[in-house]
């Protein structure tokens, strides 16, 4: 049974899985999990001496792998499978296992050598991939409802009951990642100019449009990946055209965020909100 301090490397694409654990493959070194580069990037300060900090860049990452196939058998089979699964050509997600914390993150091929000399040598490898994004993220994702219905009849009900309540409209959501990190949103209708807005950083979404009880308003904040959707059913409808010029695609900070989301017309009321988000990491 594996140590609960031995390290676990798990490579995954395209529905296949390469797992290192020490049964069929053993990690021998490795580099590359612990944290990331840095760059500050700075400007000349022209009224005092040194310059000026302008913002901090995270590089992207390099994860180096050393690894052995443990077993003597098939060893012509698996060079192949090997070569095969770390090409270039396609990437995938690592996940990495180490002192009972998971993390993943995304990878694409930068290199890969098989160093045994002839048949009668182990086979040996040394692998290196490239994440572009450097940082890892949680093994799950987070989901938190904002909103919704609470209370309610309950059949056979007795004497004195309620109607249906709703739940408030803000909520703390606390992030115990090492970084910001990106949400993806669920705005449920009916609403009316629905808003979405992050306390922590001042950010809001809002869109200028009445939602139906039959539409979902969904938001993409992460980078390159930005969208805005009012899916009724099968059907979606871009939502960039609705949006309020003010609006900032907002990323909830490491700690606290009180999320709210308001509606104008008191009458109307949403039947909830839920937002998505990974945990970012520094490293593992």
């Amino acid at each position: 049974m594996p140590s609960d301090k031995m390290i676990i490397f798990e490579f995954i694409k395209n529905g296949e899985t390469i797992l290192m654990d020490d049964s069929l493959f053993s990690v021998t070194d490795y580099e590359g999990i612990e944290s990331s580069d840095y760059e500050l990037v700075t400007e000349s300060n022209i009224r005092a001496d040194g310059d000026m900090l302008l913002r901090k860049h995270v590089l992207s990452r390099e994860i180096m792998v050393n690894f052995d196939y443990l077993p003597w058998s098939k060893i012509s089979e698996m060079r192949q499978k090997l070569i095969r699964f770390f090409s270039p050509y396609s990437g995938g997600v690592l996940k990495v296992t180490y002192l009972d914390i998971t993390r993943t993150i995304d990878y694409e091929v930068s290199s890969f050598k098989i160093n045994n000399k002839n048949v009668h040598e182990e086979l040996s490898c040394l692998l290196y991939v490239k994440c572009l994004d450097p940082s890892f993220k949680s093994a799950e994702v987070s989901k938190v409802p904002i909103m919704t219905l609470i209370g309610g009849w309950k059949w056979k009900f007795r004497l004195p009951f309620r109607m249906k309540q709703y739940g408030p409209l803000k909520r703390n959501i606390y992030n115990s990642g090492h970084m910001e990190t990106p949400v993806e949103i669920y705005f449920r209708g009916p609403a009316v100019n629905p808003k979405i807005t992050n306390h922590r950083t001042g950010g809001y979404v809002r869109l200028k449009k009445t939602l139906t009880s039959d539409d979902v308003l969904y938001i993409d904040s992460a980078y390159g990946k930005k969208t805005v959707e009012i899916r009724t059913g099968d059907n979606v409808e871009d939502g960039w055209d609705y949006l309020d010029q003010a609006s900032e695609f907002w990323w909830l900070q490491p700690g606290d965020n009180m999320i709210e989301y308001t509606s104008d017309g008191e009458s109307i009321r949403s039947k909830g909100v839920e937002i998505y988000y990974w945990e970012r990491y520094l490293g593992v």
